[in-house]
């Protein structure tokens, strides 16, 4: 299993860090090209980890450029919370909070699957006890259903804030709507640099995943066909061991 995880890792590599990301089923109007290389990452967080293939990079300066513009409109807007507010600190602690949130997100492919992780940060009044615990996430590349980019576009908050991060939404089998009929993901990146070539990458592991699964089956009955022993050999291999008891069994007696 360690050998072929390895061999996974070797292919994925050389799928991906070598310019060989072939054109997933791409949307229309896509201007990915086949071999278009991956874009290099600055985020070192995964450094180390066993079955990296690729890490990328949260554009964070633009994620808290937008999260602050749009979480200042927002308390601007609840004008009749804000005593409430203002004594518990939100004003004064939302540019932390949002930047806490921010900088916490790394996603990598990995031999598994997509690796997405929230580190453990500080939030609310940035006190040790409102920290908020680290929470990971793999989502394996054979239960993927759906890999899309929604392109940011229009105005967030009474027209006020232009839209400016793209989404990644990731589905399996397990994703859909929810019961107030919002679309429910099983993953949701927003604000990656890079949300197109992520798709693309993520497509090609699911096809060298599936590739690598076909060939192993290709071969498994092959092996088996030739390592299972036939009726005959088994007879043989028996009847050698019954004679050799015998003959412990009448040297046994001679002795005594």
């Amino acid at each position: 299993m360690a050998a072929s995880n390895t061999e996974f890792q070797s292919m994925a590599q050389q799928a991906l860090l070598q310019q060989q990301v072939g054109a997933a089923p791409a949307a229309v109007g896509s201007t990915f090209t086949t071999g278009t290389a991956l874009p290099a990452a600055t985020d070192t967080y995964f450094n180390g980890e066993l079955g990296l293939v690729a890490a990328f990079d949260f554009d964070y300066d633009n994620i808290i450029s937008f999260n602050q513009s749009l979480g200042w409109a927002l308390w601007l807007a609840a004008f009749p919370l804000w005593p409430a507010t203002t004594v518990c600190c939100v004003p004064c602690f939302l540019n932390n909070n949002v930047e806490w949130e921010a900088r916490a997100q790394h996603v990598a492919l990995t031999a598994d699957g997509i690796r997405y992780v929230q580190e453990k940060r500080k939030s609310m009044c940035g006190l040790m006890c409102s920290d908020k615990g680290k929470v990971s996430k793999t989502v394996p590349y054979d239960k993927i259903t759906d890999c899309d980019v929604q392109e940011p576009a229009g105005m967030a908050c009474c027209c006020c804030i232009p839209r400016v991060l793209a989404e990644v939404s990731v589905d399996t089998a397990s994703s859909g709507v929810s019961k107030e009929g919002v679309p429910r993901h099983e993953l949701s990146l927003r604000g990656l640099k890079n949300p197109t070539e992520f798709k693309q990458a993520v497509w090609g592991m699911k096809r060298s995943q599936k590739g690598s699964a076909s060939m192993v089956g290709s071969f498994a009955p092959a092996q088996l066909q030739m390592t299972q022993p036939s009726g005959a050999e088994m007879m043989q291999v028996f009847t050698e061991m019954r004679d050799e008891l015998r003959e412990v069994k009448e040297l046994l007696n001679t002795k005594s």
